[in-house]
């Protein structure tokens, strides 16, 4: 083994991994990064990129890329477990996650961070109640690379998080899911017009309750081909990986059931596998740092269940991560105290009584969803008051 010395390594290229590399790189930090995938790759994903994550794109200067690469998705078709639709105002791109990725990891190398595909990380070097590095299997062979601060943005099945001791799997607390992309689907091309004003639909149904079904134009072609991101979602309730294994035969059930999701879906075909994923949420209450360790992304539990959306809470903490990174560089102090205080202030996730109130909406939220009644009245409810709308989504 031999040992190699920078300021900062992040383990993990999704979206978190490669925005932190790229926002650390743009400041002038030497920093590593590192994924066991060779890219391109695909993940489960439900394509949809709002509005906070663009803002971490105008940050790194890769709107103009992302635009190109995208369908714009002004409008959300909300049907309910009895058909009841509701066309509302939403805004957010819809852009292929094997291009987004690669977009990102590119972006960050582009601002001067080195990138290591094929790189699998095996655990943390401990020194003195310090994380200071990592140990790595690349060809076949193990290396030890040393850091002052290590970020891990591996996954809701982070192998940085369970060797430094944070991770946690309370039930209730994540959600599963599958995704794939169909050709063909049939889209209203009175709503859908063109690359730049297109609509997604979403689906509740008392089968993926509390939860819901979705499809999403998805990249340039979303509109012209019918190129779409159809995914599900549901509550990991139970903690039972039995959920993962009945999806794609729910899917068929629902599908059976759905009138608008059958014509939407009838003549399409399926031109990927079905993606299984699996997402944490900031209700398991873990910690997210150890002196000379910061966790970020869906590897720290930081979103919020059934309200906004993955990447752009991954977007967040990766910049929250980036500024106390250069912050205990600046200080020479990678204590588990400076990282918690600089890391808690900077994150743009809701902290303290704000979240015990946000989180007592959503399970209210979360409840309704259970009953499909309610689910009629609400989507009934907000298709007649589009202020409503705006304001829940």
């Amino acid at each position: 083994m031999n040992g190699i010395e920078r300021d900062v390594i992040v383990v993990g290229a999704g979206p978190a991994g490669s925005i932190c590399s790229a926002y650390l790189a743009k400041a002038g930090v030497d920093v590593l990064l590192l994924d066991k995938e060779i890219f391109p790759r695909d993940k489960a994903c439900g394509d949809m990129i709002t509005e906070k994550f663009v803002r971490h794109a105008n940050q790194l200067e890769i709107t103009d890329r992302l635009d190109k690469m995208s369908v714009f998705v002004n409008q959300l078709l909300m049907v309910s477990d009895g058909g009841r639709e509701a066309l509302v105002p939403y805004e957010c791109y819809g852009t292929k996650r094997r291009e987004l990725d690669q977009l990102l990891v590119e972006t960050a190398v582009n601002w001067g961070a080195e990138f290591r595909p094929g790189c699998r990380v095996t655990g943390l070097i401990h020194e003195l109640g310090k994380v200071c590095g990592v140990k790595v299997l690349t060809g076949g062979a193990e290396t030890e690379i040393r850091a002052k601060v290590v970020i891990g943005a591996d996954g809701a099945l982070s192998i940085v998080a369970k060797e430094a001791g944070l991770m946690r799997e309370a039930a209730g607390a994540m959600s599963i899911g599958m995704s794939a992309y169909f050709e063909g689907v049939r889209l209203d091309r009175n709503i859908a017009i063109g690359q730049y004003s297109a609509y997604g639909a979403v689906f509740f149904d008392r089968t993926f309750a509390p939860g819901y079904l979705w499809i999403l134009p998805s990249g340039d072609g979303g509109v012209l081909r019918g190129y779409c991101n159809v995914g599900m979602v549901v509550d990991y309730a139970d903690g039972s990986r039995k959920s993962h294994r009945n999806l794609e035969q729910r899917f068929e059930d629902w599908l059976s059931r759905s009138t608008r999701g059958s014509s939407m879906l009838s003549g399409a075909r399926r031109v990927s596998p079905w993606r299984k994923g699996k997402q944490t949420y900031i209700t398991q209450n873990m910690k997210k740092t150890a002196a000379g360790l910061i966790l970020i992304g869906d590897a720290s539990s930081s979103m919020l269940p059934l309200r906004g959306d993955g990447l752009s809470a991954a977007a967040d903490t990766a910049r929250a991560a980036a500024d106390t990174a250069w912050e205990a560089l600046k200080q020479n102090d990678f204590s588990d105290a400076l990282l918690h205080h600089y890391y808690r202030s900077h994150q743009i996730l809701m902290d303290g009584a704000e979240l015990e109130d946000e989180l007592k909406r959503i399970y209210l939220i979360r409840e309704s969803m259970f009953d499909p009644q309610g689910v009629d009245q609400a989507v009934e409810t907000i298709r007649k008051n589009q202020a409503l709308a705006k304001e829940i989504l």
